[in-house]
C-alpha cells in the first residue's frame, strides 16, 4: 500500500511544468501520478499505449476538453498532444501495458 501523502512529486527529466510521483514499475507498465502546470504543453508519444485518468484540474486534446474524472485511453503508437487548463491538472497514468502482442499476466508463463 502506498501513501502519496506523504510522497512528493519530481520533477520529470526533459518534460517542462511536469512532476511525477511514481506508484510502480515493471517490464510491462508504468503506474505514476502526474502533475501539469497551469498552461503547460505537454507532447508525448508512448510507443504502447496510455491511459490518464484526471484527478484534478484539466486538460485539452484535440479539442476536447478533459477535466475531473474523465478518462482517456490511447492504443499503441498513438501520440499525447495536450494543453493544461489554468489549474494545471493531476492526472493517474498508465503507460506501456497496451502495445501489441502483449498478453495479459494471467495468460503467459512469464509477464507480458
Amino acid at each position: 500500500r502506498l501513501d502519496t501523502a506523504r510522497m512528493t512529486f519530481e520533477p520529470a527529466a526533459g518534460r517542462p511544468g511536469v512532476e511525477l510521483m511514481p506508484l510502480f514499475h515493471d517490464t510491462c507498465e508504468d503506474v505514476r501520478l502526474e502533475q501539469w502546470a497551469a498552461g503547460a504543453a505537454i507532447a508525448l508519444a508512448p510507443q504502447d499505449g496510455i491511459e490518464l485518468l484526471v484527478l484534478a484540474g484539466g486538460f485539452t486534446e484535440g479539442g476536447e476538453a478533459f477535466t475531473a474524472q474523465s478518462w482517456l485511453r490511447l492504443p499503441a503508437g498513438t501520440a499525447l498532444q495536450a494543453h493544461a487548463g489554468p489549474a494545471g491538472c493531476r492526472l493517474w497514468v498508465k503507460e506501456g501495458h497496451l502495445a501489441e502482442g502483449k498478453q495479459r499476466w494471467h495468460e503467459a508463463a512469464s509477464p507480458c
